[in-house]
């Protein structure tokens, strides 16, 4: 579904700019590399974003590979948006393994040295690696997201 409506919709060049879209996953990080290629100058500094998705993977050395194959493809200066689920709330754990065990899609809560592991050789932008509603605090002093993350700048 998602494909069809992204050949509908998403290809070509307006004066806004240019929209495509890649047939893939993220475990193809050097189709996906080539592809933005062909829509973007890599020599210039570009923004690459994990948003949630790697703990789909429950490989940590898979995960550091693709992040580690896309971001040498960018140019110095790009930055590594990340943030993925944590294991430091007990009953965010429990609930997890209650839907792996109820037949739901399993997702793998890392600890935060885990996340930070992502972004081995990048210049971490302030406030660092952090529990994600650190970067942008709501008006609910109970805001909180089992989550961390950070923005990485490579040098």
């Amino acid at each position: 579904m998602v494909l069809v409506h992204a050949r509908a919709l998403l290809s070509g060049s307006t004066a806004e700019g240019l929209t495509t879209y890649v047939e893939a996953d993220y475990h193809e990080p050097d189709k996906i590399v080539a592809a933005a290629g062909d829509a973007l100058d890599l020599t210039q500094p570009v923004a690459i974003m994990f948003m949630g998705v790697l703990g789909y993977e429950p490989d940590l050395e898979v995960v550091r590979s693709i992040v580690s194959t896309t971001v040498a493809a960018a140019a110095p200066g790009s930055h590594l948006v990340l943030w993925d689920g944590t294991n430091t709330s007990p009953s965010v754990v429990d609930g997890a393994n209650k839907l792996a065990e109820s037949g739901g899609v399993p997702y793998i809560l890392r600890s935060p040295d885990e996340i930070a592991s992502t972004f081995a050789g990048l210049e971490l932008v302030e406030p660092g690696l952090t529990q994600i509603t650190q970067w942008r605090r709501g008006d609910d002093p109970d805001d909180y997201i089992d989550a961390y993350g950070a923005v990485g700048r490579k040098p």
